[in-house]
């Protein structure tokens, strides 16, 4: 199986390449969409290269210093590649406009432009998909990040694509700057999101779908459910993770009279049942409290038995 620093080396090394593409398919055609793709590019090679640290980082165990390990910066890497995508799309935007009041011939070279252009898309395409997939598996923010960088890249590499071919068919020059200004617009959104996202999980914002999972786990155990051992209530459920480590806290009732050594037993139980429902991977740690009912319904069978 390729691992996750594996994959962002590849991206690293496939991210130079595709420039080298682009920038030879610019020098060919003096295309300001061309140009944008490139400086998007340049962007994506300082991204990978970011990544491939924030990978082999985020792998190193927790240590004294760091309790809860490295994982978080994925997030801070994540969080930059969004805001470089930001300002290459300013940068675009201001050179297509001034290219549009500016620039008044067609550009030439169109047919070797789309044969590279072409190459660099495939490319980026294939190593898209790769760590698109990888990043969900392994729940890597970093090179989930990275593998939609390069799938805006490759979307941004098809529309400059059609506008050399509409600028060699139709011989309308404005086509090229106008294809560039949507191309800057794309970026500036697309790296605006991957950046709120990141700036979220970094400020440990609740991730809706791993708290409804715990609580699942949790109302199981409650007299009402079906799973043992049962506790009396359950409040304060929060979780935060990095990357495939997940950090669980929950307060749980117990009995009133309960022994420490019950309660332990339980309280292990639960945290296990918790941690598994979101991978297996981190730590879960729950807090036992009495529960506030004199005669509630979990008192009466502990008492019963």
């Amino acid at each position: 199986m390729t691992t996750p620093k594996s994959l962002a080396t590849i991206a690293s090394a496939a991210s130079v390449v595709v420039l080298g593409i682009k920038l030879a398919a610019w020098w060919w055609t003096k295309s300001d969409a061309v140009l944008s793709d490139a400086l998007e590019s340049i962007v994506n090679v300082a991204a990978s290269l970011m990544t491939l640290w924030a990978v082999r980082m985020s792998a190193i165990p927790a240590d004294e210093d760091h309790p809860y390990g490295h994982g978080r910066v994925e997030f801070i890497s994540a969080a930059i590649e969004g805001g470089m995508l930001v300002a290459a799309g300013a940068f675009v935007l201001m050179h297509a406009i001034r290219s549009m009041l500016e620039r008044q011939e067609a550009i030439s070279n169109t047919g070797w432009g789309i044969a590279l252009m072409l190459g660099s898309g495939l490319i980026n395409l294939a190593l898209a998909w790769l760590l698109i997939r990888a990043g969900r598996r392994s729940q890597s923010s970093a090179l989930a990040a990275d593998g939609m960088h390069l799938l805006s890249d490759s979307i941004t590499t098809a529309a400059v694509i059609g506008s050399l071919i509409a600028v060699r068919l139709l011989e309308v020059w404005w086509i090229d700057p106008a294809v560039a200004i949507c191309l800057a617009i794309i970026l500036i959104v697309m790296g605006g999101r991957i950046a709120v996202r990141s700036v979220d999980l970094l400020i440990d914002r609740q991730d809706e779908r791993d708290i409804a999972a715990l609580r699942e786990v949790l109302t199981a155990h409650l007299p009402t459910g079906s799973a043992t051992p049962t506790i009396c209530s359950f409040h304060k459920v929060r979780c935060r993770h990095d990357g495939r480590d997940h950090w669980i806290d929950m307060h749980i009732r117990l009995p009133r009279g309960m022994s420490v050594e019950e309660s332990h037993d339980i309280a292990s139980c639960i945290e296990a049942r918790a941690l598994n429902a979101l991978g297996g991977v981190g730590d879960a740690t729950a807090h036992c409290e009495p529960c506030r009912e004199v005669d509630c319904a979990c008192t009466r069978r502990s008492s019963s038995s």
